[in-house]
């Protein structure tokens, strides 16, 4: 068993691999601000972490969630299928080869979605001291690429340090990610969104932290926090146990209540979980970012949100960008959006079609994160300091 303190977890990771652990470490954090948390587990191989999540991974169940994911309507038959291929029935990395080899997606997209959950997870851990329970027994033979490669303790840190950063900022309103949210007495009266209605009668029971309600129903705890700030602001929620003769509380004066500037909310459309994590970790410390893999997703998000400005991939399935740009563009409320084309293609006649589509501007992958930065903040000035 290793110990870590708060804000040392990576010390007990990084002994794990330097000893080139094999096997699942059960965390159990001894705070009391985080019994409500779920138990979580942690696989390593040779070293590397390769998963964190509830429950240890298994193929079936990891299968349903890649292929909820990516919106794959043919998972279940595809795992029906790899099931009489594949030698080994518990090798989820022979049956991530057989999906691979059907194209069913490649290990870039798998990578990105492991490693944005792994991520969710150490940060929950990240405040709090606690204990790795290691057993050797129970490997998994989580992998990805070619040569089976895992994730570094150095390639995590900066991301959950960074998202940490965002959590401090929004401590005033939201507390942290094992904070559980009450809802208001009367709440209802002001609410005109049914959306927002139906939520915060499903999920926000006393009882479930954030994090769990974020995990509950797929988002990103970060995304679900800044959503909850405009809930407390707007009197709806509390983050303070309720009372029988509990109020929101109205401000008096200017200086009742003092708040942060609020990040400008960006929509990032591309179906590529690679460039979507690109794009979270170029301007995710700088701006409230969400993130769509599809015109109508994109759609249902400037309807619901408070859209500061629009990156749009250009090639994309089913509805591509330059027709979702002409599409909102016929909508008064978003004529004066700012819009960011970007693709992957280059040359005049490109740029052209995005302008008469309505971009404001146009941008060519591979991101370059100093110049995504600079078109930005022509149009929306970000008041966060790098």
């Amino acid at each position: 068993m290793l110990q870590f303190n708060a804000e040392q977890l990576g010390h007990a990771i990084l002994d794990l691999q330097q000893s080139n652990f094999s096997g699942v470490a059960y965390v159990e954090t001894l705070s009391d601000a985080a019994k409500l948390q779920r138990p979580k587990v942690l696989t390593f191989l040779n070293g590397v972490l390769t998963y964190g999540g509830l429950y240890l991974p298994e193929p079936r169940e990891l299968s349903r969630e890649l292929g909820k994911h990516f919106n794959l309507q043919v998972m279940d038959a595809a795992f029906q299928l790899a099931s009489k291929k594949v030698k080994d029935q518990a090798s989820i990395r022979q049956y991530l080869e057989l999906y691979i080899r059907l194209e069913l997606f490649s290990w870039e997209a798998v990578e990105s979605f492991i490693c944005n959950q792994l991520i969710l997870v150490l940060e929950q851990i990240w405040p709090y001291g606690g204990n790795l329970k290691l057993n050797t027994s129970a490997v998994v033979d989580l992998s990805f690429g070619p040569d089976g490669h895992g994730f570094l303790w150095q390639q995590l840190e900066q991301d959950i340090i960074q998202r940490q950063k965002v959590w401090a900022s929004l401590l005033p309103h939201v507390g942290s990610i094992n904070a559980v949210p009450y809802r208001v007495e009367n709440y209802q009266q002001t609410i005109t969104d049914p959306w927002v209605q139906q939520h915060l009668q499903r999920w926000i029971d006393g009882h479930r932290t954030l994090g769990t309600i974020a995990s509950e129903i797929n988002r990103d705890p970060l995304e679900l926090a800044h959503s909850y700030v405009h809930f407390v602001q707007m009197g709806w929620l509390t983050f303070t146990p309720r009372q029988d003769n509990y109020r929101p509380l109205v401000s008096r004066s200017p200086v009742a209540m003092p708040t942060l500037p609020d990040l400008p909310t960006i929509l990032s459309v591309d179906d590529s979980p690679v460039v979507q994590t690109m794009i979270k970790r170029a301007i995710g410390d700088r701006y409230h970012l969400l993130l769509a893999n599809n015109a109508m997703d994109a759609l249902n998000l400037l309807n619901r949100e408070n859209i500061e400005l629009l990156l749009l991939d250009v090639t994309m399935p089913d509805i591509d960008g330059l027709e979702l740009c002409r599409t909102i563009r016929n909508i008064n409320k978003f004529r004066n959006l700012p819009v960011i084309m970007l693709t992957a293609k280059d040359g005049m006649f490109n740029k052209i079609k995005g302008q008469m589509a309505g971009s404001t501007h146009y941008l060519t992958k591979p991101i370059n994160r100093q110049k995504l930065i600079e078109v930005m903040e022509k149009y929306i000035p970000n008041t966060v300091m790098s």
